[in-house]
């Protein structure tokens, strides 16, 4: 794999110019998806989980950064449906670790911390106007930030969230759908997609030293520049472009270097809280 000052487009063949994924619109389980599922910030932001924190959340700033991400969502084709708010739910905001899309069906998750756990009723209901769902049980735990999925291969984190029985029961239910799991241990951070950000169909950003990327070896792997360590994010966006964090500007000036059609915003707030741009939203 190559360090980010060494990326070629393509992984050991010379470089052309522009990265094959940068000119991609991403799928999901081979569909492009058209809907995105949102939540918005809680009154209660302030009181969301951080696993570092050392300064007070700010719910007013978090929720004008959330509807910028929604208006990018909109100008990039999605049609936005909205899970009503929940105060009792300070991390609600963060829908992506309640459901995880695999082929045909939503896999409603039984997230790591207990107090999330109530959040996934009223995500299940919406997706279940769209979609079969099949729920994780007892004892299996699994966020959806844990779960990247390329082409046939379903990545799953093994963090402090995600653990081995919620590993096998989304196993089970990838087999089901034609794709195979593989486990990529979490050592350095919260979720896989806080150090494992996809760029495109089967690139990825990884943070150095953070999982086990040898698992990775079915990505072509860039790396996030060492002096923005866990600062950038990103969403490929159906429209082609690629959504990222301000926070990262080295990162991102390599993505612009290679072709990518780059749409920085701000979600810093959202990021205090140890969020990033896939975990506001469920895309299928």
């Amino acid at each position: 794999m190559f360090k980010l000052a060494e990326y070629k487009p393509y992984l050991n063949e010379p470089s052309t110019g522009r990265s094959k994924d940068a000119t991609i619109s991403p799928t999901i389980n081979g569909m492009d998806p058209e809907h995105a599922l949102v939540r918005p910030v809680p009154a209660t932001f302030a009181q969301a989980l951080v696993r570092n924190g050392s300064r007070r959340l700010n719910a007013s700033v978090a929720t004008e950064q959330h509807q910028t991400y929604q208006q990018q969502l909109s100008k990039a084709g999605y049609t936005l449906l909205e899970v009503p708010t929940d105060d009792r739910c300070p991390d609600c905001v963060f829908i992506e670790d309640t459901a995880v899309i695999i082929g045909s069906v939503a896999l409603v998750t039984r997230p790591g911390a207990r107090s999330r756990r109530p959040e996934t009723g009223p995500v299940a209901a919406v997706l279940q106007q769209h979609l079969p769902t099949v729920v994780v049980t007892e004892p299996g735990t699994i966020d959806g930030g844990d779960v990247l999925i390329s082409g046939s291969t379903v990545y799953v984190g093994r963090s402090q969230r995600t653990n081995g029985e919620g590993i096998e029961q989304l196993r089970r239910i990838s087999a089901t759908q034609g794709f195979d799991v593989v486990t990529v241990g979490v050592y350095d951070t919260l979720h896989l997609k806080s150090a494992v950000l996809p760029v495109g169909a089967e690139t990825v950003v990884v943070t150095p030293n953070s999982v086990e990327e040898e698992q990775l070896d079915g990505l072509r792997v860039m790396f996030e520049d060492e002096t923005e360590r866990f600062r950038f994010s990103a969403l490929p966006l159906r429209d082609g472009r690629l959504l990222v964090t301000r926070s990262s500007p080295r990162t991102v000036a390599r993505l612009e270097s290679v072709g990518y059609e780059i749409e920085a915003i701000d979600i810093s707030e959202l990021q205090a809280a140890d969020g990033g741009l896939t975990c506001l939203s469920i895309l299928f």
